[in-house]
Order: C-alpha cells, then sequence, then structure tokens
C-alpha cells in the first residue's frame, strides 16, 4: 500500500467523485482509477460504491477512510517538522458550518487566513447545527462550526467567536424603547414574529436566552418559520414582523437602512460559536494551523505562528 493511494482515494471519498478527484490532485482521471482499483485488490475490498452520479464509499470504505486521513496527518507533521511551517504549505480544508458563519464569518475568516496562507484551499458547505453534527459524525468533513454548545464524547469543541443576538425590526416599525426595554415579554407578545425553523443553533439559543428574560415562546405571534439567517433578515426588511439574529449578520441590513438593530443586553444575548472536530482526527499541520488561527480571531491575537506550532499537539 503506498501513500499515493491513499492519498488519491481520500480525495475521491472527500468529493464523492473521481473527476473532481483528479482535478483537485492533479492526476488524470484514469490515473485516479488505477490506484482505486490497486488498492481494492491489496485490501481484497469494495471501497467505493460508483454510480452514474456519485461516488460513495462502502463501510470498509468509511473505516479505511479515517485510518487513512490519520496516516496522511501523520505524514504531513513528520514532513513538516523537518521543513517547519512557511507560507508555501499546501492542503484543503472542508468544513461544514451553520448558516451565520458559513454566509457572515467565514468568507472573511478565510480570506484572511488565505493573505498568510495562500495553497491552502477551503471546501465549505452549509446546514443547520444539527446536520453540522450529523455531518462530523460521518466521513466527509474536517471541521464543522456551529453556534450551540455540543455535548457529544466523540467530538472536541473549542470556542473562537463570541456572539450576541440583537432584536431586529422593519424600518417602519415603530418602537418606544423605554416601554421595550421595561416589558420585553410584552412588547414581543404584540408583535409578529418571525421565527427561525427547527436545527439552528441560533434558535436554540435565543429561545434559551429568552426564557431568561421572561418570554414564553409558545406565547409569541409567530407568523412564519424560515430556516436560514438571510431569509429572516429579508422577511423582516420587508414588514412582516420582528426576530432575533446574529448582531454580525445583521449590520449590512441595519448599515443599508433595511432594518432597525437593538441590543438589548450584550451580556445576555450573547453566545460563542465553537469549532468542532472528532477526538480521534489526527490534525494534519494544516488543520492544526487553521484551529490555532481560529482560536486567536476573535481577541485578535492571530499572527504568523512560531515554527514549532504544526509540530504542536492540540
Amino acid at each position: 500500500m503506498e501513500m499515493k493511494q491513499l492519498e488519491v482515494f481520500v480525495a475521491v471519498v472527500q468529493h464523492n467523485s473521481f473527476s473532481k478527484a483528479a482535478d483537485m490532485i492533479y492526476l488524470s482521471q484514469p490515473t485516479i482509477s488505477a490506484h482505486i482499483s490497486s488498492l481494492e485488490s491489496e485490501i481484497g475490498a469494495q471501497l467505493l460504491i460508483r454510480s452514474t452520479k456519485a461516488v460513495y464509499p462502502t463501510q470498509i470504505g468509511k473505516d479505511l477512510f479515517h485510518r487513512a486521513k490519520n496516516i496522511l496527518a501523520l505524514r504531513d507533521e513528520a514532513i513538516n517538522s523537518v521543513n517547519r511551517v512557511d507560507p508555501e504549505m499546501s492542503g484543503e480544508i472542508s468544513i461544514l458550518a451553520s448558516s451565520v458563519p458559513a454566509q457572515f464569518l467565514l468568507p472573511e475568516i478565510i480570506t484572511v487566513f488565505q493573505k498568510d496562507y495562500p495553497h491552502i484551499v477551503f471546501d465549505v458547505h452549509q446546514a443547520d447545527s444539527l446536520q453540522v453534527i450529523e455531518g462530523i459524525l460521518g466521513y466527509r468533513y474536517d471541521f464543522g462550526i456551529v453556534g450551540t454548545s455540543v455535548n457529544s464524547r466523540r467530538l472536541l469543541t473549542i470556542p473562537f467567536y463570541r456572539d450576541t443576538l440583537v432584536m431586529i425590526t422593519p424600518r417602519s416599525m415603530i418602537v418606544n424603547k423605554g416601554e421595550m426595554y421595561r416589558d420585553l415579554p410584552a412588547f414581543l407578545r404584540n408583535k409578529p414574529f418571525v421565527m427561525r425553523g427547527d436545527g439552528s443553533g441560533t434558535r436554540v439559543e435565543m429561545e434559551q436566552l429568552l426564557h431568561k428574560q421572561g418570554v414564553c415562546v409558545q406565547n409569541l405571534n409567530i407568523v412564519a418559520y424560515l430556516h436560514d439567517t438571510q431569509s429572516i433578515l429579508s422577511a423582516v426588511s420587508h414588514g412582516m414582523g420582528v426576530s432575533f439574529v446574529s448582531k454580525v449578520a445583521a449590520s449590512a441590513y441595519e448599515k443599508s437602512g433595511q432594518i432597525k438593530v437593538y441590543d438589548l443586553d450584550q451580556q445576555a444575548f450573547s453566545r460563542e460559536l465553537h469549532v468542532v472536530f472528532k477526538k480521534e482526527m489526527v490534525l494534519s499541520p494544516v488543520q492544526k494551523l487553521f484551529v490555532a488561527y481560529l482560536e486567536g480571531y476573535s481577541s485578535g491575537l492571530w499572527k504568523t505562528p512560531p515554527e514549532s506550532l504544526c509540530t504542536q499537539q492540540i
């Protein structure tokens, strides 16, 4: 068994495609197919299910995928310990993120990171928080990013960004701030409310925070359930009702004058975003670098790491 065979196999599984894997690792498709066939012959089992639309791992293939990623990560770490960190280091990081980090945080985070490491490529997908956890427990993604706490013995979570939930209203809505701040439950009961759909980390955190403020979600006048932050922002800007969203998500709509934003109590309505990954996952140097970057991002402490960073265990 050769490292190149494992590298090809991991690429095919991550992209569910022979052709996309060929593009990512700069090999021809026939060469990709030959490496996979050779690996299956050596192992003595079918590793991939080939259909007309996509390629999926068998159960044996899933088991090998996890081991192969760890082997390749250890190889990269060994090479990196000799070559040390340099801006030319390359690799790919796959992320499954909930809507707020996917739409409003990761574009900026990745842009800044790639100024130092332009050869590291990101593959970012979006799902709700529950689906992110399921995806990370599966086989395809390196990291998950969610807006709620995670309780799983199989996962490690690292908080990296403190977010605030703010109340948003249509621009045309007249709000008596004094009355609203004095009696938030009464204010919300009398307004049409746009609720986030099930499975969202924002929904979970919002319900918990409102409960602490004496607001019972069952007593709200809910007029719609929408399943992503962008839809809620658009609905509120068109006058559908009021809602709560991430402050970073509301910023652009507020600046353009499409909505009004109210910071009720930054301490009470704050939450942390977390990066999540499997405990048994061996982080490659590129992955360790990105985790270290996320840990320093919110505090503004990120800088090019010392040469020893990628040989340290996270």
